[in-house]
Order: structure tokens, then C-alpha cells, then sequence
């Protein structure tokens, strides 16, 4: 049992133990507290941020894995500012009605037709057989088209009558080696066309190629419930390969051609929340996935407004390939 001197003792020895963990503990709140604020300091100086480095994802390829891409410079592209549209191939029917445009083939001599060789809309050329016909002395003789064209008008039947210079012509050939290409745009884009505008046509029947052309007509009208107006162009076609009624793709140029850095639409990745990537690298081993902003695409080359520079090693084939080797789930 402890008497009361040794009670109060304990009781002194109790007071000063808990007093000085108090002091313990508030100096250590204390250095905490002056801790964060040198940290807090510190970031302000580097300007707010955490000092944090952010990696951009990349993926390494084997020597096998190599053969599904294609690398190369990313280089300049001359791109033309352009407005594209869907039209249909037409044919200029007044050939059909206005002899004035064809070439209307007579007789050399008074005769009876005896045969038709060619028929109406067909494709002919110089120096081919069109018709006969039996001479008043009963000679007969060939009469032949004297251009390269389509038959355009037949008014001949056999037994009738057909004299030189006498109308209607047996035979008309009409030089139809322009078309027509009729297409309907925008209200908002009406006011980049004009007439003489060059366009470049492609259609479904010879892709990867285009047939020349240029604006000869805007419609003064707009229609009221499609907001649409029509142009028309003329095509050159000297083959006569063009048919009336083909679906029609066309490009007309706006402006001057221009030169930024591009890369080929293979190499670009369209990304799930919309942004577009490409993958670049400087040893032809590591791959680094690089976020990029586009703009114009023509002939399978994409306008590179940001992320790439002129000279960087690409890949320009085989980008979503490499897309699915860093999303692949880790192997066992």
C-alpha cells in the first residue's frame, strides 16, 4: 500500500508524462503542417502542377511483327481546297434534234436505200458503213460515215427514196465525245461554284480514274424543299466510255493548291471518344502513339495540322495494327 506522499509523487510523475506528449505531438503537427506548405510552395514556383511525368503509350515490335507495317517520312502534300459532290452523267439531247450539232450524211448520188447498217445511238467511226443504196442504174453503193461519233438520227428504210443535200439526211453523226454531268448542292455552297470552274469526275464503272471537266451552267433557281440547286458541267469523254444515267462523283477546285504535312490514311486511327492518332518512331523497334489534329483528305493523304513534324519516321500502313497490339489484353 503507498502512502499518501508516494500517491502524490505518482500523481506528479503521471502530469509531467502526459505533458510532454503533448508537446511531442503539437511538434510534430507543426513540422507536417510546415512540410506541406514548403511543398505546396514548391509547386507554385514550377507553376501549380504536380511534378508528374506523363508517358505517352508505345509498344515494341519484333523482327517478324515488323512485315505488318509500313514506315516512312512523314512528308509534304500539295492539296487542292476543293468542294466535292455526287451528280449523274447526262447526255446533251439536243444532238437528237438540233441538226446544227451533228453531221448529216448524205447520198453521193440519187438512189434507193437497199440496207441499214447502223443503228440509232450507235457507236461509230470514220470510214464505217451506214447504209446503200441501188443508183438509178441499179449500182449499188455504200455510203459511210464521214466522222467518228454517234449516230444521233436514222431516217432511212429500205425502198425510200434519198437524194444529195435533200432533208431529212438518211444518217446523222454527232461528235459525243463531251458529256454532261448534272448534279444538285447545297444552298451553303452554292456561292463557291461558278462558271468555267474545273471539276474532276469519277465514276463507279472506271475507278481510279477521272475524266476532266468544267461548270457550263448554275440553275438561277434553288428548290424550295431540298435547298439544293443544280449545276451543270461538261465532261470530256473521247472514248465515249461514259454512260447517260452513271452515278457521278465530282471534285471542283476553290482555290490554289496547299502545301502542309501529311501522312497516308492508313497511318491515322480514328480513336473511340473521336480524337485521332498516329504512331511514330525513331528506331524502327519502339512505337510511340502520338495524338494528332487533321484536316483535308485527298487520294489517300490526310492533312496533319498538329502532333507530326516534316522528317519523323511514321507508320504510313498498319497503324491499326499496332492500335490493337496496345489495347490486346496482358498473355498468361
Amino acid at each position: 500500500m503507498l502512502n499518501s506522499k508516494q500517491r502524490s509523487l505518482k500523481a506528479r510523475l503521471v502530469t509531467v508524462i502526459v505533458s510532454f506528449a503533448a508537446v511531442a505531438i503539437s511538434a510534430s503537427v507543426l513540422l507536417t503542417a510546415c512540410g506541406r506548405g514548403a511543398s505546396s510552395s514548391a509547386s507554385q514556383d514550377l507553376g501549380g502542377a504536380p511534378n508528374v511525368t506523363q508517358t505517352e503509350p508505345a509498344v515494341e515490335l519484333s523482327p517478324s511483327q515488323l512485315s505488318a507495317i509500313k514506315i516512312q517520312p512523314v512528308e509534304s502534300y500539295l492539296f487542292s481546297i476543293a468542294k466535292k459532290g455526287i451528280g449523274s452523267i447526262d447526255f446533251d439531247n439536243k444532238l437528237y434534234f438540233d441538226s446544227t450539232l451533228s453531221t448529216q450524211v448524205f447520198p453521193p448520188r440519187d438512189g434507193k436505200i437497199v440496207k441499214t447498217l447502223a443503228e440509232l445511238g450507235d457507236q461509230v467511226q470514220r470510214g464505217d458503213p451506214l447504209y446503200t443504196i441501188a443508183t438509178v442504174n441499179d449500182r449499188a453503193l455504200t455510203v459511210r460515215s464521214p466522222v467518228t461519233g454517234q449516230v444521233t438520227s436514222v431516217n432511212a428504210v429500205p425502198g425510200l427514196l434519198v437524194q444529195p443535200g435533200k432533208r431529212p439526211a438518211p444518217y446523222a453523226v454527232a461528235d459525243v465525245s463531251v458529256k454532261w454531268m448534272t448534279a444538285n448542292v447545297p444552298e451553303t455552297d452554292s456561292a463557291a461554284f461558278h462558271i468555267g470552274q474545273a471539276v474532276k469526275v469519277t465514276v463507279m464503272a472506271y475507278p481510279g480514274r477521272a475524266f476532266e471537266g468544267q461548270i457550263i451552267k448554275i440553275y438561277p433557281t434553288i428548290d424550295a424543299s431540298t435547298h439544293r440547286v443544280m449545276i451543270r458541267s461538261e465532261v470530256l469523254d473521247p472514248s465515249n466510255e461514259l454512260r447517260s444515267g452513271m452515278l457521278a462523283e465530282f471534285v471542283a477546285r476553290l482555290k490554289d493548291e496547299k502545301e502542309s504535312v501529311a501522312l497516308a490514311a492508313d497511318g491515322v486511327v480514328r480513336e473511340a471518344d473521336g480524337t485521332m492518332t498516329a504512331w511514330v518512331t525513331s528506331d524502327r523497334r519502339r512505337f510511340v502513339q502520338r495524338i494528332i489534329k487533321t484536316g483535308l483528305r485527298e487520294e489517300n493523304r490526310v492533312q496533319i495540322l498538329a502532333g507530326l513534324q516534316r522528317g519523323e519516321l511514321a507508320v504510313s500502313d498498319g497503324a491499326v495494327f499496332l492500335n490493337n497490339m496496345l489495347n490486346a489484353p496482358p498473355s498468361d
